[in-house]
């Protein structure tokens, strides 16, 4: 079978453009530099551009003002030193220009969100964490580090604590029941 290829796939080559998006498909990359370049249009007419390149295996970005405008509203920033690392996604769009409505590539006016973050693994047992009623991974293993000095889940967590609780020396019954509101009521009637 014949694969289909679009005329637009046939000009300028080196720049991504919308004819390497299918219909409705959205990109998002990380930019890795922005500068500027001497480009070649399809008419053989030489321009210097701002261009980003990207960290994916994708072809480089002319940028115009639109564009970076985005980016800038983006990051908070038009520095593009600052750009580097940062990820955008790109769409097609149907556009005004020169008279006509065309096809050009629109960079979307949110950050992208990632698609799926590494799971968190407990350093005793090797378990991916998982969320415990209102508490995310992420905060179960906030939580451990800062008590234990390491990335716990919700199981070795527990059976840590009771490890410790086992070892440490017993307190009288009466002063456990004591809640801390009480024994610092207590205290504040010994100071009177």
């Amino acid at each position: 079978m014949t694969e289909h290829v679009h005329w637009k796939k046939l000009t300028n080559p080196d720049f991504i453009g919308s004819y390497a998006f299918d219909h409705g498909e959205e990109k998002t990359a990380t930019i890795k530099d922005v500068k500027q370049e001497l480009v070649v249009g399809a008419d053989g007419k030489k321009e210097t551009c701002t261009v980003v390149h990207f960290a994916e295996n994708l072809k480089p970005l002319i940028l115009n003002r639109t564009n970076a405008k985005t980016i800038t509203k983006l990051y908070g920033t038009g520095f593009i030193d600052e750009w580097v690392g940062k990820k955008i996604t790109m769409m097609v769009r149907n556009v005004r220009a020169f008279g006509e409505t065309v096809e050009a590539i629109r960079i979307k006016p949110e950050v992208p969100k990632d698609k799926k973050a590494e799971p968190i693994k407990c350093t005793d047992c090797g378990k991916t964490i998982q969320a415990v009623g209102t508490y995310s991974a992420e905060s179960i293993a906030q939580i451990n580090k800062t008590r234990f000095g390491r990335v716990l889940c919700a199981e070795c967590s527990k059976k840590l604590s009771e490890s410790k609780a086992e070892t440490k020396p017993q307190e009288p019954e009466e002063q456990k029941e004591m809640t801390t509101a009480q024994k610092l009521t207590e205290a504040l009637k010994g100071a009177e």
